[in-house]
């Protein structure tokens, strides 16, 4: 249910902006919801099956599902994920800093100026793209690199590793098309920048959900837009 409340949340992004058609703008924005909630189903149920056997977890909902005390779940993963949150928000700082400086005049065409709502960065960002990203491709490739070459107890640590390289940079590289449609030929500096901004926040997204579980990730994520909104509209 968070996951497609994340989804919903794209509601309120201006794709219309991007895309210019003859449909209403809530129209052509409900259609683009549709394919993240199909993703998020498909790997909130394929984390539910893989994350268990590859040693993943979701430790505080699954104290609530067990009807465990929850607290001190949360005492434990609170501490990390407000301190790579803060991490990843000083990088999302320095990255529009970047931006600013160095494509000033630069950038044009129909994503110029396009501007995610504060709520979307929040539940998509925070809780979606975990979700998808870690809770569904990690656990996935963390479960193949473990299982291809022969199983060991406990799974080896680049196993998750592997799994969290691969889902930051499949996350950074579903940057580069809102990239092109800012800057057409952007220079190879700038598409190395934007690979590298978005795929470190997601190694560190990935050690926390390795190391404190799913929600740790989450919070992590969305402490760190909220942070750096903050920081910005200074």
């Amino acid at each position: 249910m968070l996951g497609l409340a994340g989804a919903a949340s794209l509601l309120l992004l201006p794709v219309e902006k991007l895309a210019p058609t003859a449909w209403p703008p809530l129209a052509l924005r409900a259609l683009a919801t549709v394919q993240p909630a199909l993703l998020i189903l498909v790997a909130t149920a394929l984390g539910a099956w893989l994350a268990p056997r590859s040693g993943l977890d979701a430790p505080l909902i699954r104290a609530w599902a067990e009807r465990r005390p929850w607290r001190p779940v949360v005492r434990e993963q609170l501490p990390a994920a407000i301190i790579v949150g803060l991490l990843v928000a000083a990088i999302l700082v320095a990255y529009a800093g970047l931006w600013e400086a160095r494509m000033a005049g630069v950038a044009s065409g129909p994503a110029l100026g396009f501007e995610v709502p504060l709520v979307t960065k929040l539940l998509y960002g925070g809780i979606a793209e975990e979700l998808l990203m870690r809770w569904g491709v990690m656990s996935l490739v963390a479960w193949l690199a473990w299982r291809l070459p022969g199983r060991s107890q406990p799974v080896p640590g680049w196993c998750y590793w592997t799994g969290a390289a691969a889902a930051a940079l499949l996350f950074a590289a579903g940057h580069l098309p809102l990239l092109f449609l800012s800057v057409p030929s952007p220079p190879p500096w700038l598409v190395g920048a934007v690979i590298l901004g978005n795929a470190l926040p997601g190694l560190l997204f990935g050690w926390l959900f390795w190391r404190k579980g799913l929600e740790a990730a989450m919070i992590a994520h969305a402490s760190a837009h909220l942070a750096s909104t903050a920081v910005l509209a200074l």
